[in-house]
């Protein structure tokens, strides 16, 4: 046989296995086969997600997942990354990735894929079990599909996965599915959350399956003012009864037994040495007041010690014991609500461990669902005529506030008693406010040079709280990123902070405004609002899906003084604007005479959640308020 021959049957050969092997291959996950309703607004879709949680004890439990997902485009790249955290008592195991085209054809499949792992919490952790297993498929041409199957077994349980039908804002779910499988008899709970396909329970021999399943869900979109997305979309909370972990038995029937069970892991870890004990004494010999000596251990407390995450064996829910905080002197958010705990406990005024879930936009719990929803620890010290309450991992917050971090939320007290749902304190309207007085002028050019003095109170001082803790080029740039002004240079910029209970930050800003004004002639146009503003407006639609919520009232209040050029005046006094809807309250008006203008603009809103066909007048008040906003007045020049 010749060369050529040899090398054509070769050729051939190869061609008709590839053909063959090609037509085997099972096609799977076209993208054309996506419902037009589902790419509406996506990013990316689900095309399969099965989740199967099989419990087998109070302590055991594996859970089996395989989860699909096209993605359509860049937005949605990040959607393809698989990440999944585990500790000593999870182990994430036979974990396989399968890539396929947008035709459904396999690019790369099984076992064997790169999976990194990494510490959980690089960069503020000492120590700790937690780590984080992360497989990215690496592939970028677009439409693409990775499907993920992998298990996690529990050895020790504490709390059981919330299934949620939705993973991200702007992407759809073609197919979700949950399925809880127990011994009969074995007792566990279970709470479901806007569910419109309730779930079935059925008989398979000796076991009983729970099953829930949605098909074909278009995406939601991130909305203005909406709730927090698990708050009103499908979601399935399920929690033990009896439960066991790191050889600690518990009940989570009633928030009563998990206190009973928190107060348990406690014990014996709140005593120090004889010699801290005199200490902490004479640091509050003399002083009668009770609220003077908490500030004066708050203040030992902040001065001592630090912020470290610490999460090795129990460490994710058992605090460390205050006399090693003692030594050591740092410690996470358990360990240092109980070191000060412990250091109030020397001078007999009473506190309580609190859990809370800490964040400023995060969910509220399920009140009615006693289970481990929490993810911060405060400490709790009834008063007379408040209750104080104390965040003791920040070296900086001031004495007695929480801030957006964990304001107006159920959190779980630890009593003696057992575990008692409590309310953070709510700051009003009162409390969250902005005061800003400009002082402008205004040059016959246009230019001007500002004198710019806000004091920010409340949860509004958390908005420029970060600035006290920058470096001189970085807290610049921060100013300069939250003026709303088109063309401006901050010539210069101070902070003063107030420390109290409801802290207040007075910002001094001076500017240059090389174009404030626009001249035309005889006449300047300009905007007399200097600075505030409403950042982003509320979009219309027709199909929202979230009520609206306004999570905190606040109140600005901003007067600007223009001094006005030589032989200018205003040419015509606009009226004043006075908008009143239930979201809240606006005014804005002018006063002039011959040689300046004031503008006074003040602007409540109110908090409260509000029915989604509320929406299209909320829109409205807000064109309102930002027409006036940008309402523009014309100087004129006497001749």
């Amino acid at each position: 046989m010749n060369y050529f021959l040899r090398t054509f049957l070769v050729i051939a050969i190869f061609l008709y296995i590839s053909i063959i092997s090609s037509e085997a291959a099972e096609i799977k996950y076209k993208a054309s086969d996506i419902p037009a309703d589902l790419l509406k607004d996506a990013k990316a879709v689900v095309r399969k997600s099965e989740t199967v949680i099989e419990i087998s004890d109070i302590d055991k439990m594996v859970m089996k997942v395989t989860y699909a997902i096209t993605i359509l485009n860049e937005n949605g790249i990040r959607n393809s990354v698989l990440t999944q955290f585990y500790d000593k008592f999870t182990t994430v195991r036979k974990i396989r990735s399968d890539l396929y085209d947008q035709y459904g054809v396999p690019i790369k499949n099984g076992l064997n894929v790169e999976v990194k792992d990494y510490s959980a919490n690089v960069g503020y952790s000492l120590y700790e079990d937690n780590r984080v297993k992360v497989l990215d498929p690496k592939y970028r041409t677009l439409p693409f599909t990775v499907e993920y199957t992998y298990e996690i077994a529990f050895n020790g349980l504490l709390y059981y996965p919330a299934w949620s039908v939705y993973d991200d804002y702007n992407v759809s779910v073609e197919n979700s599915s949950l399925n809880i499988v127990t011994s009969k008899g074995f007792k566990f709970r279970y709470l479901e959350k806007n569910i419109i396909n309730r779930g079935v329970m059925k008989s398979a021999g000796d076991k009983i399956i729970y099953a829930w399943n949605y098909e074909n869900m278009p995406a939601v979109k991130n909305e203005p003012f909406g709730k927090p997305f698990m708050e009103y979309t499908p979601v399935v909370y399920s929690a033990p009864s009896d439960f066991e972990i790191g050889g600690y038995k518990g009940n989570l029937d009633s928030w009563t037994n998990f206190g009973k069970w928190l107060n348990l892991l406690g014990e014996g870890r709140n005593v120090l040495d004889k010699e801290t004990n005199e200490k902490i004494k004479n640091l509050v010999s003399g002083i009668s007041d009770e609220n003077e000596k908490i500030k004066v251990l708050y203040d030992y407390l902040q001065n001592k010690v630090r912020y470290v995450l610490v999460k090795v064996g129990m460490g994710g829910w058992q605090s460390i014991d205050a006399e090693t905080v003692n030594r050591v002197a740092y410690g996470d958010c358990k360990a240092l609500s109980n070191y000060m705990k412990s250091l109030l406990d020397i001078i007999g005024i009473t506190s309580y461990y609190t859990l809370v879930r800490a964040g400023e936009s995060a969910p509220m719990i399920n009140a009615d669902f006693p289970s481990n929803q929490f993810n911060h620890v405060i400490l709790c010290i009834p008063q007379l005529n408040d209750t104080l309450w104390l965040e003791c991992t920040s070296q900086d917050i001031p004495y007695g506030y929480l801030g957006a971090f964990t304001d107006d939320r159920k959190a779980l007290i630890t009593t003696k008693e057992g575990g008692v749902l409590v309310s953070t304190r709510k700051y009003g309207m009162k409390d969250n406010r902005q005061l800003r007085k400009s002082v402008v002028d205004l040059s016959a050019d246009g230019s001007a040079i500002a004198a710019v003095k806000t004091e920010y109170s409340g949860v509004l001082y958390d908005k420029i709280y970060p600035v006290l803790h920058m470096d001189a080029v970085d807290s610049r740039k921060f100013i300069q990123e939250h003026i709303l002004i088109p063309s401006f240079n901050l010539v210069s910029f101070s902070n003063e902070e107030e420390k109290s209970i409801i802290p207040v930050i007075r910002e001094n800003l001076n500017l240059k405004l090389s174009n404030y004004g626009t001249v035309m002639g005889s006449r300047i146009l300009l905007k007399p609002n200097l600075m505030t503003r409403v950042e982003k407006l509320p979009y219309r639609t027709k199909d929202r899906k979230s009520e609206i919520s306004i999570r905190r009232p606040y109140d600005e209040i901003d007067t600007v003084i223009i001094r006005l050029p030589s032989r200018y005046k205003l040419d015509k006094m606009p009226p004043k604007v006075t908008l009143t809807s239930k979201f809240g309250e606006y005014s804005a008006e002018l006063i002039s005479d011959n040689k300046t203008i004031g503008f006074i603009r003040r602007l409540k809103l109110f908090n409260g959640d509000y029915p989604v066909t509320d929406y299209p007048e909320f829109v409205d008040f807000f064109e309102k308020i930002s027409m006036s906003d940008e309402i523009k007045v014309a100087l004129i020049r006497d001749m």
